[in-house]
């Protein structure tokens, strides 16, 4: 990894996962394998599992293929970052996160939404990097905030350096 951009990121969330298993006393850690954030996510949590290897690394699939349409370098760390997964849900075959209309195994939008409703719904605390633009990540919010399970929201703000921000999510 040799974008700064990329760099400092994997730093704030090396930092922010660490305090969420010390102080936080969270085990369990959940990413969609997308490219970017999710599987910089993935990857931190990896790196920490050799200072806490109670912790799990769970990778939630939207679906078999999301690979698909992948670069074959970013495939080949996709396979990689699947190997070194403690748990892998694909979630399109979870009866409660079913789209009916969608093909088994491909891309749909409402599959994306899904798979971010299943690492909700399995959550205690979220860990976002986030600009306020309309995006998953902002339906992903939306979500959370709908369900209101008391979530705690770290956000990183990717237009200020990555700063922190922690809050807990109040229905709404």
């Amino acid at each position: 990894m040799k974008n700064p951009t990329m760099l400092k990121l994997k730093d704030k969330l090396l930092e922010v996962i660490e305090e969420l298993i010390i102080k936080e006393e969270k085990s369990r850690f959940i990413t969609g394998g997308a490219l970017g954030t999710d599987q910089a996510a993935c990857w931190c949590v990896h790196i920490l599992k050799k200072k806490y290897p109670h912790i799990k690394n769970i990778i939630a699939t939207p679906f078999k293929e999301q690979d698909k349409v992948w670069s074959s370098e970013q495939k080949m760390w996709y396979k990689r970052m699947l190997e070194v997964a403690d748990e892998i849900v694909n979630v399109e075959e979870l009866e409660k996160y079913k789209v009916s209309e969608a093909v088994p195994g491909e891309f749909s939008p409402a599959k994306m939404q899904k798979r971010n409703e299943y690492m909700i719904d399995h959550s205690e605390a979220v860990v976002a990097v986030y600009d306020g633009s309309k995006s998953g990540t902002r339906n992903c919010l939306n979500y959370a905030r709908k369900t209101y399970l008391g979530h705690q929201l770290w956000r990183l703000h990717p237009d200020f350096n990555f700063e922190l921000d922690v809050t807990y999510i109040v229905g709404g």
